[in-house]
């Protein structure tokens, strides 16, 4: 075994103990063939973290049918880590150590903190992040890894800006399960509040209390901002329908949007963030985004941006296929040159690995029918001088 794949197995081994007994869904391991790509595939296919993965496998897939039999062709594993950090790691060791991967997509919510980046540099080849990670390059290493999501600074940013514009910032509340995913959101939330000289109550809960907690708060915020994808949030908001405030219901960037439709009535105050490039085509739209939106609606239904940044993973490192792969050689050329995708256009440098244009993140609403997510304004506010949404 060779010294990286040795450093691999021993930063990772403490991770293969915690796993599971279950096993783990996944495609065979693919040969690798002269001129084919490999990659692996990290998604969560099973158990309870939300997202579920199940658009950005479809995503991925709609891009390999695309393909058909494209020569050199491009092979993707995937791989059911079943809402385990722990089966994440290990299969991103396998992924460098047995599944002859030359890139690895993770689609999963991850704590990407100094240890993280240590697995993703020892591993060695390119590890492309589609849900939000802050920006890799802080860290030691960071050059393997890319964040193709906004960053949690980012989204904090969108979020603070559309409030304040829209004239909802205060009173407001943010709302956080302390999970790990809600933990990030909550922090960069707050930094971004405290760069404005802003304080915002919070309110810690759990699935079980989270009702008669924002109860009284909703009758009287004019703003809620939900750290994390809780199921158990959609609920807790349906009274705010009913509220004299009427508060803008902020949800995070990982939510499934369909999930929104347990609102009901109050889905009319729900808003969420995602690509403007994601909205149905308009008829002069670049043929690869037509492509995308149109074969994916037609397939599974409105394409969310999860669904959209997966696709553009597979497409930026389809380039590579038929070079003669080298890891370096992927990494360096994704650092060079800006990336026309789906879901927005991504640049990358040696010193930042965040690509995410942010004047394509913007806040999302349901049309009436559902049938495609729309820029919206507020029903409250559209009517107001100056108000542009």
């Amino acid at each position: 075994m060779s010294a990286r794949l040795a450093a691999v197995a021993l930063a990772l081994g403490l991770a293969a103990c915690t796993a599971g007994p279950a096993p783990i869904t996944a495609t065979p391991a693919p040969t690798h063939e002269a001129g084919a790509l490999n990659v692996t595939a990290l998604l969560d296919l099973s158990g309870d973290r939300t997202p579920n993965g199940g658009s950005q496998r479809d995503a991925l897939q709609l891009w390999l049918d695309q393909q058909g039999t494209r020569t050199p062709q491009v092979r993707v594993r995937f791989v059911d880590v079943a809402g385990s950090e722990a089966r994440t790691i290990l299969e991103l060791k396998r992924a460098a150590t047995e599944g002859r991967a030359d890139a690895v997509i993770v689609g999963v919510p991850v704590d990407y903190d100094a240890a993280f980046a240590r697995i993703v540099e020892l591993a060695g080849l390119p590890v492309l992040f589609t849900l939000p990670i802050p920006d890799p390059a802080t860290l030691a290493g960071g050059r393997w890894a890319f964040a193709l999501a906004p960053t949690p600074a980012q989204l904090a940013k969108a979020a603070i800006d559309d409030a304040t514009r829209r004239g909802v910032l205060v009173p407001s509340l943010i709302v956080s399960d302390e999970s790990g995913p809600a933990v990030a959101e909550r922090v960069a939330l707050q930094a971004e509040l405290a760069k404005r000289g802003l304080g915002v109550p919070l309110a810690k809960v759990t699935a079980a209390d989270v009702a008669p907690r924002l109860a009284g708060p909703l009758m009287a915020a004019r703003s809620v901002f939900f750290a994390g994808a809780v199921p158990a949030y959609t609920a807790a908001a349906r009274p705010a329908i009913g509220s004299p405030s009427g508060p803008l219901l902020y949800f995070s960037y990982l939510v499934e949007p369909a999930a929104l439709g347990e609102l009901r009535e109050a889905a009319a105050l729900a808003t969420w963030p995602g690509s403007r490039r994601t909205l149905a085509p308009p008829p002069d739209a670049p043929p690869a985004r037509a492509a995308f939106v149109r074969g994916y609606a037609d397939r599974y239904g409105p394409p969310g941006t999860h669904a959209a940044v997966a696709y553009d993973a597979l497409s930026m490192l389809s380039g590579f296929a038929g070079t003669g792969v080298d890891a370096a050689v992927i990494r360096n050329t994704l650092e060079a040159a800006p990336f026309a995708g789906v879901a927005t256009t991504f640049t990358f440098a040696p010193a930042r690995h965040a690509g995410f244009a942010t004047g394509d993140l913007v806040y999302l609403r349901w049309t009436a029918q559902r049938s495609f997510p729309m820029l919206a304004p507020d029903p409250r506010l559209e009517h107001q001088p100056g108000f542009t949404p």
